[in-house]
């Protein structure tokens, strides 16, 4: 019984609201008649007729707004370039080198921490920023900057190495073979992709073309890690490769089904960065550097050092 109260309840109130919905749609279409000969070809412009009806002996045109992008114009968009007005560098797609370097500003790691040595040719860095906000300082030559962005890093390995992510802090073995030989691996890097937010401050010579503009933009780039993996190409498939410490000694083995293996994990890295920017251009061009202010693994679980990029922007908006 409680539940044929309960049907017959939501049966009327849903009654009402189909009644009521109806109503303001006839009011409308009323209000559409009185006031259709007021409405010129430039009101009806971006609109659209969805019915005609008969009503008291007389026809009577709906217009509504047309939905989707068809009525929508890009300066309306918050982030949109404004014409003559300032308009800084952050947004678009660049492509760089990035790496990282000591206390000391050195590459060179030393024995202890050798399996950190680099490809730097191979290393490569993406800048995906596809939200800029500016704001006016002085008559449109200087200017603050914001947005959001990704940055994704490649650090290709120079050793036949593999890092091991579920120990107290990184710590790395060399990958061999049944025989202790060591194993040549194609392709050996650790990935990391960070959602990114740039606090920066330019000055440009010309906002009112920019195609001819010279700029120079100082500030920092804060971000948050969002993922991290290894990668490892090996040679050949089905095989069993070993892990050996600094003595030789092999400590574990594993099997591996495909030619690569891809593994997510942390890895001691620090889960937010600080990097301080340069960033500089003429007309399209804009390259730009970054060193970062933060270590790049977390406190007395890995080696200090700290990250560095430079690139060139390829498109921008």
């Amino acid at each position: 019984m409680k539940t044929m109260k309960y049907l017959t309840v939501f049966l009327l109130v849903l009654c009402m609201i189909f009644i009521t919905k109806g109503k303001k749609v006839r009011g409308q279409e009323v209000n559409d008649r009185k006031h259709r000969h007021e409405m010129n070809d430039s009101d009806r412009k971006g609109m659209k007729v969805v019915k005609i009806k008969k009503f008291d002996e007389d026809s009577i045109v709906v217009y509504i707004q047309k939905k989707g992008f068809g009525n929508f114009e890009m300066p309306d968009c918050p982030f949109f370039p404004k014409k003559n007005k300032y308009n800084g560098h952050w947004a678009g797609v660049g492509l760089g080198f990035n790496g990282y370097v000591n206390s000391d500003f050195n590459m060179d790691f030393g024995p202890k921490y050798s399996y950190l040595n680099l490809n730097t040719a191979r290393s490569l860095v993406v800048n995906l920023n596809p939200i800029e906000l500016n704001l006016n300082l002085v008559k449109n030559h200087f200017g603050f900057t914001s947005g959001l962005g990704f940055q994704l890093s490649n650090y290709y390995f120079t050793g036949s190495n593999t890092l091991i992510p579920d120990s107290s802090a990184l710590v790395a073995f060399r990958v061999v073979d049944i025989n202790g030989a060591p194993v040549e691996l194609r392709r050996n890097k650790l990935f990391v992709s960070y959602l990114t937010l740039p606090i920066l401050f330019e000055y440009q010579t010309n906002p009112k073309h920019r195609i001819s503009s010279f700029h120079v933009a100082l500030g920092v780039i804060g971000g948050v890690r969002i993922c991290s993996y290894t990668k490892q190409v090996f040679g050949t498939q089905d095989q069993t490769y070993y892990l050996a410490d600094a003595n030789g000694n092999k400590v574990a083995s594993f099997y591996v089904d495909k030619c690569y293996t891809r593994n997510y994990n942390a890895y001691h890295l620090s889960p937010f960065k600080l990097d301080a920017t340069l960033r500089v251009g003429w007309s399209i061009l804009n390259f730009w550097a970054t060193c970062s202010l933060t270590p790049m693994f977390q406190k007395n679980q890995g080696p200090v050092l700290y990250p560095w990029t430079v690139g060139i922007q390829l498109i921008g908006w």
